[in-house]
């Protein structure tokens, strides 16, 4: 069948995972997910959590994965998450079921592929991915995924609409596989010669680099490779938000909203800056405009920076192969390695609570107590904030999403990526991020996900509280809500999860050390105040001390 043609190409791309939530219109992917022996499908609790935990595990570990939905309310929902891994260049796989084919046109139940008069599917679809492909016969199946795999080769996202009677339809014959997608291209060794001339130069007559690495560098994990380049030119490393988990001892911080002013001093004290996988959004780079409008920048990764400063972008499909010649073109120019140039890190100067656990402690707390290699994905708002700038440095992967920022998503790809892979993850998130997609937890309980759920609960959306404070202060607040006890409550729903709710740092302490070895899911509740100013940076009053 049909159906069975689609998994053998996905596991033949190297997916192992498939995410979805089931239904009538994707059900028969689900059976042939089911029946082979190297595809594992889970079913999540949410369209938009299966495709976050696609989106998490693809960032996480570099495998491909792929996300299941019916059609319908479950073809929509999942849209968020697709915004998400296209603006962040996170190449998922969506298959999207739909109504059977003699349906379309004649009222059948979500029809969405006759518009104007139903939703026009491809065109919302479109918008989110790189390339959205409709089979409407089983004969040009191999065709559209081709098509599907060479974009997400090129680092987006993908759709591929199947009409149900499509995939319970045979399997075309074997003579129509189309040839497989060709590599893109590399970096010619000349353009990396030059480059290398060029920051040796800098080196020799005693300027200063700075090493800008990011998202695109965190997924492909080179901080040896970073770390290398920073011996060789004795340079500075600042990192974006995304980029977090690239810095370690040496690292002089992060930049933009979030970032440390230390990392800022460190970009503007460059004579060149070398980009290497950093989008440079407005999170990356705020505060930074003005300096960046008068150093040179040499931008390398598979996509151009965003940016008005004007930036030299050397397109770069293998970011990790281009640094490795990179590497190897420098020890050829210099002559010595040098100590790399540390700005120690500092924070933004927010006031702390007088009332509660204190935001900066509870994630040094969570930091000290992290295991060896844990991977945390940190999720929106003062949350996500207060993790991106307090949260120490470590050895272990960081990941958040800020493409489109959206609440709750690091709580589903954390837990997506805890039941694909072996090591135990840790998700720090919000009580508004919770309430959102926290039952989530039930598909880490089904799976005996390793994964510890960190909920810093605030009992309002407090980035939102801090905004009306500082822009409304004559209005009422309608971000403030009555207590909810979220341990209590998961403690009732689920027999057998861990929850301990932690209401001082010693209290904390002792529940990281318990849960963050313990096999399985659980939880820890952690109580701060709403009305703490997170460390982002447009929010804080100025003249504070």
């Amino acid at each position: 069948m049909v159906a069975d043609r689609v998994v053998a190409r996905l596991v033949d791309a190297g997916v192992r995972t498939a995410f979805g939530v089931h239904g009538a219109n994707i059900e028969d992917i689900f059976d042939a997910a089911r029946r082979h022996p190297r595809l594992r499908p889970v079913v999540a609790k949410h369209e938009f959590g299966a495709g976050a935990m696609a989106d998490g595990h693809l960032r996480l570990t570099g495998e491909p994965t792929a996300v299941l939905t019916t059609s319908g309310g479950g073809a929509l929902n999942v849209v968020p998450a697709l915004g998400e891994a296209y603006d962040s260049r996170v190449p998922v796989i969506a298959l999207i079921g739909s109504a059977p084919s003699p349906t379309v046109g004649r009222g059948g139940f979500q029809d969405m592929l006759d518009p104007p008069d139903t939703v026009d599917l491809r065109a919302v679809l479109s918008g989110v991915t790189g390339f959205c492909g409709l089979v409407d016969e089983p004969s040009g199946l191999d065709r559209v995924l081709d098509v599907a795999f060479a974009t997400t080769a090129r680092g987006l996202p993908a759709a591929v609409i199947l009409p149900k009677d499509v995939q319970c339809s045979p399997g075309p014959g074997a003579d129509a596989i189309a040839d497989r997608p060709a590599d893109v291209d590399t970096v010619p060794a000349t353009v990396v010669d030059g480059l290398a001339d060029r920051l040796a130069k800098v080196t020799r007559d005693g300027g200063t680099v700075c090493i800008w690495a990011g998202d695109e560098a965190s997924r492909l994990e080179m901080s040896d490779a970073v770390d290398d380049l920073a011996h060789l030119l004795g340079a500075a490393v600042v990192v974006s938000p995304g980029g977090r988990d690239i810095g370690r001892s040496w690292c002089s911080g992060v930049t933009g909203v979030m970032g440390h002013p230390s990392a800022h001093r460190a970009v503007r004290d460059a004579q060149v800056l070398l980009v290497i996988g950093c989008r440079m959004s407005m999170t990356d780079r705020a505060g930074l405009d003005d300096a960046l409008a008068t150093i040179p920048i040499i931008h390398l990764g598979s996509a151009p920076p965003r940016t008005p400063a004007a930036a030299e972008h050397i397109r770069a499909p293998h970011l990790a192969d281009t640094i490795d010649a990179l590497r190897s073109s420098l020890a050829d120019r210099v002559p010595r390695r040098r100590v790399p140039r540390v700005h120690p890190i500092d924070h933004l100067p927010v006031v702390p609570s007088t009332t509660a656990v204190g935001m900066p402690d509870v994630m040094v707390t969570i930091g000290d107590a992290l295991p060896e290699r844990c991977a945390v994905f940190a999720d929106a708002g003062n949350t996500g904030a207060a993790a991106i700038h307090h949260l120490p440095f470590g050895d272990g992967r960081f990941v958040v999403a800020l493409g489109m920022g959206g609440m709750g998503w690091a709580i589903a790809a954390g837990i997506g990526s805890a039941i694909a892979g072996d090591d135990r993850v840790v998700v720090i998130a919000g009580d508004g991020s919770f309430l959102m997609h926290g039952m989530e937890i039930h598909t880490a309980i089904e799976h005996d996900a390793p994964i510890t759920l960190i909920v810093v609960n605030n009992d309002a959306h407090g980035m939102c509280v801090t905004r009306e404070a500082r822009f409304f202060p004559d209005a009422p607040s309608v971000n403030r809500f009555r207590h909810t006890d979220i341990a209590g409550g998961l403690d009732a729903m689920f027999a057998g999860l861990a929850v301990r709710s932690a209401p001082d740092l010693p209290t904390l302490r002792s529940a990281c050390v318990e849960l963050l070895s313990r096999p399985g899911p659980n939880c820890i509740v952690v109580d701060v105040d709403p009305d703490e100013t997170p460390p982002f940076a447009p929010l804080i009053a100025r003249g504070t001390p």
